[in-house]
């Protein structure tokens, strides 16, 4: 096999993974478990390098260098060798979801007419699920587990930092996806502000069960792997999610340091496991156990500490952070090895729940809060919208101008960086950041202002019938007035028509005795059938559409 490096730049991931063969060729980068106990085979540094670089010369021979190129692969060994290849041959890789439903094949065919992909990267076992998508589309497609060795003729891809490396096609509706441009050079930025705020170490060891095609998995368990040169072991989201000690048991087992997810999945260790669970694990060795993706809840992290103190772990391992597919991922994280923060906004009742401290931005003064109407910074504790500036920022959105503009290109005043929109509310104290809410998600009452997540929470807190599921809140348009709709998931089979009655009445009762507004409707929802992003957040606007058409597949009974 050739040696002879594919890129022609000394600054892209995709280099670091060449030295990382060379120095260290025997040390694992990547491993997996089966089913999420069962080992099922190493990558190491030197294997992975030598895989990608026969993905890469084909694509490179094919001409695809600077192409879209979309990734069609089950999370695993042949994702990460396919995802490296596209980045030696300077390939824009989209990772997508196999489309194996109707909604996931419309979803494709959007994606594919959005970006222009002229080639689509899957496995042998994996091209009847997308063989009739790509003739339709009259695309090349490479089964990357199959592709023969070939001679080092093909030139090396001269790749720039400002290069396109990734497409990260964020959550919206089927027919208008959108597709977050990121760099060569936002990797390699995003993946030393993590380390920075993981205190990474040679010797670290992640789990990660995280989907790789979310910003997450994706920038956290396999960009800042490579640019890290440490290992990770992968389970699949599905085996967590069905069994979450699983989990536990990889991280006790493999001695890992580095794990973590959203809220909610912390919330499934609390809820379904027990002392007598965990009872002879050692998990003393994580280190860094981060918490991000949605909003984090203090009552989360109490839970999650009383259940796994006995194990060894420490709530300084505890990182809450924040970030988005739009700043490649991390905006704000640690320090590491302290407890997590608290604090209320400017003006908040002392006696209302206080808000985790998502640590400080990263790099430092790249985050500012600013009155979304004026543009002008808010003081220290006032609330406002989350605007973020640096290299990790990514470039826009392809093919969306003006969207790109208004989102990518705000200003302050007297500066003259660019800085993003997030969306998001929060307020800054002590220099930390704190998440309150979103922008265009806030729900106003009688001129009274109320984030959705709060009456969320205490739905899922209050409510027996709907602690393990999920909860919307959402302001629906009603005979021109703006009516509050509580819609929740729960077990159907187990509502009856009084059932339903109770859990509806139960429902306005919480949140009437914790926020002292009156729900006007509440909808009972299969599990599941709520809309959610790629990374299991609940998409309000989307469900306030399918409430107001009637299309929410309800329970017995709804008011």
């Amino acid at each position: 096999m050739p040696t002879a490096p594919m890129t022609a730049s000394a600054d892209t991931l995709a280099c670091h993974l060449q030295r990382h063969a060379e120095v260290m060729p025997g040390k694992a980068a990547f491993s997996f478990l089966a089913d999420g106990e069962t080992p099922d085979g190493t990558l190491t540094y030197g294997e992975l390098r030598t895989r990608a670089e026969v993905v890469a010369r084909h694509m490179v021979r094919a001409g695809l260098s600077g192409e879209a190129v979309v990734l069609f692969h089950p999370p695993g060994r042949e994702f990460i060798i396919a995802f490296c290849g596209c980045l030696m041959a300077g390939v824009v890789a989209v990772p997508l979801q196999p489309p194996t439903t109707r909604r996931l094949l419309d979803r494709a065919e959007a994606v594919l007419r959005d970006c222009s992909a002229k080639a689509v990267l899957s496995t042998t076992a994996g091209l009847p699920a997308v063989e009739s998508l790509v003739a339709a589309n009259g695309l090349r497609l490479l089964a990357t587990d199959r592709l023969d060795e070939i001679a080092a003729d093909a030139p090396p891809a001269l790749i720039h930092p400002a290069s396109p490396a990734v497409l990260q096609y964020t959550s919206g509706s089927t027919g208008s996806p959108k597709g977050v441009v990121i760099t060569q050079g936002n990797l390699m930025a995003d993946s030393a502000l993590i380390g920075q705020a993981f205190a990474t170490r040679p010797t670290d060891i992640g789990v990660n069960w995280l989907p790789l095609l979310h910003d997450m998995g994706l920038i956290g368990n396999v960009v800042h792997v490579i640019h890290q040169g440490i290992s990770c072991v992968h389970l699949s989201p599905q085996a967590m999610v069905r069994r979450p000690l699983r989990w536990l048991r990889a991280i006790a087992a493999h001695r890992a340091t580095l794990s973590g997810g959203p809220d909610f999945a912390w919330r499934l260790l609390a809820e379904r496991l027990q002392p007598a669970d965990v009872a002879g694990l050692d998990l003393s060795c994580w280190r860094v156990a981060f918490s991000g993706a949605e909003q984090v809840r203090p009552s989360t992290l109490e839970r999650v500490v009383r259940l796994l103190a006995p194990t060894g772990f420490r709530e300084t391992s505890l990182l809450p952070c924040y970030g988005m597919a739009e700043a490649t991922l991390i905006v704000s994280g640690g320090p590491s090895g302290r407890a997590p923060r608290s604090a209320r906004p400017t003006g908040a009742d002392p006696a209302s729940q206080p808000y985790v401290s998502c640590g400080r931005p990263v790099p430092d003064g790249s985050v500012a809060v600013v009155d979304p109407a004026t543009c002008n910074r808010r003081a220290d504790g006032e609330v406002g919208e989350v605007w973020v500036s640096g290299p990790h920022v990514a470039s826009g959105y392809r093919g969306r101008e003006a969207l790109t503009a208004a989102t990518f290109r705000a200003r302050l005043p007297s500066d003259p960086r660019p800085w993003l929109r997030t969306g998001d509310l929060g307020f800054l104290r002590d220099g930390e950041l704190h998440l309150t809410g979103r922008l265009k998600d806030l729900i106003i009452v009688n001129g009274r202002k109320h984030h959705p997540e709060d009456l969320e929470a205490t739905v899922q807190g209050m409510v027996p019938a709907c602690a393990h599921g999920v909860a919307a809140a959402f302001q629906a348009d009603v005979g021109g007035l703006p009516r509050l709709v509580i819609a929740v998931e729960c077990d159907l089979r187990a509502l009856d028509a009084q059932a339903s009655s109770r859990l509806i009445d139960e429902v306005r009762a919480a949140i009437w005795a914790n926020h002292e507004v009156l729900v006007d409707a509440v909808a009972t929802v299969r599990v599941g059938r709520l809309p959610r992003t790629t990374s299991g957040k609940v998409r309000r606007s989307e469900a306030c559409a399918l409430w107001a058409a009637n299309s929410l597949e309800k329970g017995p009974d709804h008011a």
